[in-house]
């Protein structure tokens, strides 16, 4: 096997073959040879076994094992991030903290950097555990810590990452607490924030659609069609994505339909349908077909 097929594969059935996945892992650790092969197999591997399959003292294991391998250099500071990660939550603060101050000491610029990323990512992981009091201190913290910075940092586009997927988690949960309501919302704003600072255009476009999901489902309807306008005219200004466009519509349908507004939700909804037409991937149709449903009822 090879290491791309392993990885690439393995994100694809991550969720709907956790248990197998973990197994194949296991067996070919030894195809993360290098730093950067080591930072992507253990975002895979913690994904995995530590969050599907709740079992952070395998996921540990498992990265102890790879990040072993690694030469000790300034590009093995993310893997030791995750190791961090899957140590903490596996219940040894301590042999977290050791690894975090190993991820530090590794970078020559900006070592700070490394500290936000592995808070980050680690906020996250104890939201989606369900340790959201403690996942909000330590995300609000480290956010905080970034944004004090006067510099562009490493770490802005993992933020901006983790920020979206934290938001979008949030999103999908079928009730939420008022203390989850605000962190969605705090999460979806930073990932705006720092693509801003780190991504492009599609990236800014992507983030004002979350914003509108969630102002949505907040019931801040008319925050939610600003934020869809503004995706359309960064999308307008740069050039064509017409599968975000049609969703952005789709946006602006469901706000607009919230208010009452039957003539703009009648216009977005049609300009979404003709939109998504245009689209040939079947997947992409059917994702657009399930969010349409729950705009048109």
């Amino acid at each position: 096997m090879e290491f791309n097929e392993l990885v690439n594969n393995g994100w694809s059935r991550h969720d709907k073959q956790s248990a197998a996945l973990a197994a194949d892992l296991e067996q070919h650790s030894a195809l993360a040879d290098d730093a950067p092969k080591a930072v992507g197999f253990l975002a895979l591997s913690n994904h995995t076994i530590g969050y599907h399959m709740k079992d952070w003292p395998r996921a540990r294991k498992l990265a102890e094992t790879v990040v072993a391998r690694l030469n000790p250099d300034h590009a093995a500071s993310p893997a030791l991030g995750s190791l961090a990660i899957a140590q903490f939550m596996a219940g040894d603060e301590v042999a977290a903290l050791a690894s975090e101050c190993r991820a530090v000491a590794l970078i020559d610029t900006q070592p700070v950097a490394a500290m936000v990323r592995c808070r980050v990512l680690l906020a996250s992981e104890l939201v989606d555990a369900g340790r959201l009091e403690e996942g909000s201190r330590l995300y609000q913290a480290a956010i905080g810590l970034a944004r004090a910075q006067d510099e562009i940092l490493a770490c802005d586009r993992a933020v901006a990452v983790t920020s979206n997927n934290l938001a979008s988690n949030l999103l999908e949960l079928a009730a939420r607490t008022p203390e989850q309501d605000a962190l969605m919302l705090e999460a979806a704003q930073a990932a705006r924030e720092f693509w801003l600072k780190a991504g492009n255009w599609e990236n800014e476009e992507r983030a004002e659609y979350l914003l509108a999901l969630v102002h949505n489902k907040l019931g801040k309807h008319d925050d939610a069609l600003r934020h869809a306008a503004r995706g359309l005219e960064v999308i307008a200004a740069n050039g064509e994505e017409v599968v975000d466009e049609a969703f952005l519509n789709l946006a602006a349908a469901g706000a607009s339909r919230a208010k009452g507004d039957h003539e703009l939700y009648t216009r977005s909804l049609a300009r979404a349908d003709e939109l998504a037409a245009e689209c040939a991937d079947q997947g992409v149709k059917d994702w657009y077909a399930t969010e349409r449903a729950k705009v048109a009822g």
